[in-house]
């Protein structure tokens, strides 16, 4: 197993960072398909932070410059993570309410059933009462 160096943690922390920052600004533009392009680099670095940071210790302890420096792009990290997850949270909700509202107005204008020409519902009758030419 080889050793995880500041160097390369804080490159990890900064690529997480730019992902975060461009799905961030496509959730402000309106751009789900690149929030949608961008998941799977999102959850492969992920996957590869969290093997890397599996002891973080050694990064983060003392007050060394480069633990300093890290730890600082941590918590700068965790504020973007925040940010994504409640712009997320907001964009989940939002569809939701969309689509609970068009629900509600295909019940409202859709036919649920057929209806008297004075608009009251009628019986569950797919057609009319059938009458038959008796006079032949």
């Amino acid at each position: 197993m080889t050793t995880m160096t500041h160097a390369r943690a804080m490159q990890l922390v900064d690529r997480l960072a730019r992902i975060l920052r461009d799905e961030i600004a496509a959730i402000g533009r309106g751009e789900l398909a690149e929030v949608e392009a961008l998941f799977p680099r999102k959850q492969a670095l992920l996957a590869e932070i969290e093997a890397a940071f599996a002891d973080p210790a050694p990064l983060l302890e003392g007050d060394t410059p480069p633990a300093v420096r890290l730890r600082e792009r941590l918590a700068e990290l965790q504020r973007l993570i925040r940010t994504d997850l409640a712009l997320l949270q907001r964009m989940t909700e939002a569809t939701g309410a969309v689509a609970r509202e068009i629900e509600r107005i295909r019940e409202r204008h859709g036919l649920s059933g057929l209806y008297d020409k004075d608009g009251t519902p009628r019986a569950a009758h797919v057609a009319g009462a059938q009458r038959f030419d008796t006079s032949l």
